[in-house]
């Protein structure tokens, strides 16, 4: 038995996958980073234990908190998803960095780097046909700029 997609099956489902998945890790993440109590709307999220690597400031704990939030939900609408997932990726290059490298790839960075290549995989190929995105970009060629209505 033989499985194949169309073009135009795989440009939507492929892209809606990687985008419902994401968008479901990041805004519960982003979520219990903020609504936890003692966290601070996301300001320290991190505690000051003697494991982590190095500590973050609050401001950075709290963007990073809020960016997962928001980043996982323009993902799930398919809203700027380029840009959506080019903001996640950096947040789990950032997690390298700060936390999770010194562990080595196997159960230490392995998670964010397959992170990082998903969202990778949407800032080149776009959020799909079944995104927000599509809709503005469609909207954009009916109406091209420089264009009026007279």
């Amino acid at each position: 038995m033989k499985f194949t997609i169309d073009v135009e099956s795989r440009n939507t489902l492929v892209p809606l996958v990687l985008r419902l998945g994401l968008a479901f890790i990041f805004i519960y993440s982003g979520l219990q980073k903020i609504t936890v109590s003692g966290t601070g709307w996301g300001s320290s999220w991190i505690p000051d234990a003697p494991d982590f690597i190095k500590p973050l400031p609050a401001a950075v704990q709290l963007a990073v908190a809020w960016s997962e939030l928001i980043g996982g939900i323009a993902l799930g609408l398919g809203l700027l998803t380029r840009l959506a997932a080019l903001g996640i990726a950096g947040i789990m290059a950032g997690t390298i960095y700060w936390l999770t490298g010194a562990q080595g790839f196997k159960s230490g960075w392995d998670y964010n780097f397959a992170v990082i290549v998903m969202c990778l995989a949407l800032v080149i190929s776009g959020g799909g046909t079944l995104a927000i995105d599509k809709v503005i970009r469609i909207k954009r060629r009916i109406f091209p700029k420089g264009v009026s209505g007279e």
